[in-house]
C-alpha cells in the first residue's frame, strides 16, 4: 500500500495594510502599554478593638492573615497593596494608615489626617458605642483638614456576630452614612470578606484623577 500524502499547508495570510508582515513580531499581541500607578493614602479611623487592623491585614494578605491574637495599635501602622482598575492599565496603590483608637494618640495622627486622600470610618457591629463614637472621629478629621475635602466610606466589621443580642442594626449604619453622604460596607475579616470598600476607594480615586487630568488639559 502506498502512503497517502497530507495536503500542503495553506499559505500565510497577507500582511495588513500599512503593517508588518505576518510573523515578524510574534509577541506583538502581548505588548501592553506601561501601567500607570496612582498612589492613594487612606486613613482608618475608629475605636480600639473595632477591627481596623484585622480589616487592613486581611485585605493585604487574604483570610489567612487574620490575626489570631488581638494586639492594640498604638500610634499608627502602615500597609500597602495595589488594586488594579478593571479594563484599564491603571493600578491604584493604597497606602493604608491604620490609626490607633486612643485619644492620647490623636496628636500624632493629625499629620496623617492632613495628607490623606480618603478615609475609612470603622465600627464594630457588636459594640454600639463604636458607632456613636464615629461622629467624634469624623468631626476631628474634618477639623484637622480645615477646608480640604476628603472622600471616604463607613465600614461595619464583624458582621458574623449580627445575630447576637444588642448588635447594631444595619439601618443605623445606613442612617449615619446618609446624613454625611458616605457609603456603607459590611465586612467580616475572619471570613476574608473585606475587599469591597478598598476597591471602591481605589476606583473613586482613579475617577477623580481622570476628572482632574481633564480639567488641566482643558486649560491649555
Amino acid at each position: 500500500m502506498s502512503d497517502i500524502g497530507l495536503p500542503p499547508p495553506p499559505p500565510p495570510p497577507p500582511p495588513e495594510e500599512g503593517g508588518e508582515a505576518y510573523g515578524s513580531n510574534p509577541f506583538g499581541a502581548l505588548v501592553q502599554p506601561p501601567p500607570l500607578v496612582l498612589r492613594c493614602k487612606v486613613v482608618l479611623l475608629g475605636d480600639s478593638a473595632a477591627g481596623k487592623t484585622s480589616l487592613a491585614k486581611v485585605f493585604q494578605g487574604g483570610a489567612q492573615s487574620f490575626p489570631k491574637n488581638y494586639n492594640m495599635t498604638i500610634g499608627v501602622d502602615f500597609l500597602v497593596k495595589r488594586v488594579n482598575i478593571p479594563e484599564t492599565n491603571v493600578a491604584v496603590e493604597l497606602y493604608i494608615v491604620d490609626c490607633g483608637g486612643f485619644s492620647v494618640c490623636q496628636d500624632s495622627l493629625r499629620p496623617q489626617w492632613e495628607t490623606a486622600n480618603a478615609m475609612m470610618l470603622v465600627y464594630d457591629v457588636a459594640n454600639p458605642e463604636s458607632l456613636s463614637h464615629l461622629e467624634d472621629w469624623y468631626a476631628q478629621l474634618k477639623y484637622a483638614r480645615g477646608e480640604s475635602a476628603i472622600s471616604g466610606v463607613v465600614i461595619a466589621t464583624k458582621t458574623d456576630l449580627m445575630d447576637q443580642p444588642g448588635c447594631i442594626p444595619v439601618e443605623q449604619g445606613h442612617q449615619f452614612c446618609a446624613e454625611r453622604g458616605l457609603e456603607l460596607f459590611e465586612t467580616c475579616s475572619s471570613r476574608g470578606v473585606v475587599d469591597a470598600p478598598f476597591h471602591f476607594i481605589a476606583e473613586r480615586f482613579y475617577h477623580k484623577y481622570g476628572e482632574r487630568k481633564q480639567e488641566l488639559e482643558n486649560l491649555h
